[in-house]
């Protein structure tokens, strides 16, 4: 899926904003997709489930719209890759705050998903997960840190990329978990 990606630049940030026509078949992949988890959630009650759920979507987005990932590819790369074939078809608003062929730092402002379900805080870490999935498809020694949530009460969820995890990185995935287990989870 080919769409059209519009940066919006001033001097220190990028925001990426559209909405292309295309966007039915991916919307309806992600909305199948959170069905599953929040099922397997309601069933279980194991966030663990939704989190593999949402980070075999996002390894699956990434394999569907990613089909060569050059040798040389930086963080860079990939993430203006991502918000053109995915996070804008999805509907999804980044600012973008820092850059770099190892680090990419964004804030969410606008995400369809969290709009549509009452469950913010299983949508967060179903959003976590499937951008975790996507990242570590490109990306298998990165890690995804989540510095805050719109669903705990933050005006954007604002997520640090990184190519290489450091040692203190690796255990961000259980501290997602942690945190929205130990929140209200309602179905």
């Amino acid at each position: 899926m080919k769409t059209a990606l519009k940066p919006i630049s001033s001097e220190h940030q990028t925001v990426w904003m559209t909405q292309p026509k295309e966007i039915e078949a991916i919307m309806k992949r992600q909305d199948t997709a959170f069905a599953t988890a929040q099922g397997k959630f309601e069933e279980t009650g194991s966030i663990e489930m939704v989190m593999q759920t949402a980070e075999a979507f996002g390894r699956g987005l990434f394999a569907d719209t990613i089909k060569d990932k050059p040798a040389d590819w930086t963080m860079k790369d990939w993430m203006t890759t991502i918000a053109r074939e995915v996070l804008n078809p999805l509907g999804t608003g980044a600012t973008v705050t820092k850059l770099t062929d190892d680090i990419v730092e964004t804030h969410m402002f606008k995400s369809t998903l969290h709009e549509a379900e009452e469950n913010q805080h299983l949508v967060s870490v179903f959003t976590y997960g499937f951008l975790r999935g996507m990242l570590l498809s490109a990306f298998p020694k990165g890690e995804l840190i989540m510095n805050t949530s719109i669903a705990f009460g933050a005006p954007t969820t604002s997520l640090v990329f990184k190519a290489h995890a450091s040692t203190e990185d690796s255990g961000e995935r259980e501290r997602v978990k942690t945190l929205v287990t130990t929140m209200k989870t309602d179905s």
